[in-house]
């Protein structure tokens, strides 16, 4: 009965990596030389190893800007694609995303130093994260993507912020939330008000504030508690 059972989960098993293998998607990540991809530096990958160079030293830039806001970096898979073939096989959407502190991949639009450091950005605030982490993130997710946005300078966005507006994207408290605000008021104008108050949070409590922020949301207090006591100082 024992063996029947150890070959049962032992088939299951080897039926779910062959299914992973002809499904492209985010898991691919895991094994991306399966893949096509040429690991150009540890754990830098491309389709476009003839442009290595040029790839290493943006991931280099890009880097440069985590460590010089955060004071380091976490070290994780990088995928950059330079076709939309090698993206569609890692199901990148968009220009690029970041999953937790394990990945960053990035589509050929995505080969940009704003890109890429937005991502990196995301990697380092969630290089703590869990699974409980799924139903309560440490950060809404207006302050992730307006931080990633701040550090990275990008996407780029000037102009008034109206107060409605404002009200709206300091909703989007969960990643669901998010994509409905920035087709609400535009997407440009949702990173760019996001980014807009993570600046105006600094401002008022200093680069120290901001990492302590941070810090202590990392570590398991309610954002919205410690944001109000950093700021009442």
């Amino acid at each position: 009965m024992i063996a029947r059972i150890l070959s049962f989960f032992a088939n299951g098993v080897f039926a779910l990596l062959v299914l992973g293998a002809a499904v492209p998607g985010t898991h691919r990540v895991a094994m991306p030389g399966a893949y096509g991809l040429t690991e150009i530096a540890p754990r830098i990958w491309t389709d476009a190893p003839s442009r290595a160079d040029g790839l290493l030293s943006l991931v280099e830039v890009s880097r440069a800007r985590v460590i010089d806001f955060f004071g380091d970096a976490t070290r994780q898979n990088i995928i950059l694609c330079s076709t939309q073939t090698c993206a569609r096989t890692f199901r990148i959407g968009g220009n690029g995303l970041s999953i937790a502190n394990f990945a960053v991949m990035v589509s050929p639009g995505g080969l940009t130093r704003g890109t890429l450091t937005h991502e990196l950005v995301h990697s380092r605030l969630h290089r703590s994260i869990g699974f409980e982490n799924i139903l309560r993130p440490m950060y809404p997710t207006w302050f992730d993507e307006g931080l990633a946005t701040y550090v990275a300078g990008h996407p780029n966005w000037q102009g008034k912020i109206p107060a409605s507006v404002r009200k709206r994207v300091l909703s989007a408290k969960r990643t669901w939330h998010w994509g409905k605000a920035y087709r609400e008021v535009g997407v440009r104008r949702a990173y760019g008000v996001a980014a807009a108050e993570v600046a105006s949070i600094e401002r008022r409590a200093g680069r120290t504030g901001l990492m302590e922020i941070i810090t202590r949301a990392e570590a398991g207090e309610k954002f919205a508690t410690v944001l109000i006591d950093v700021l009442a100082r």
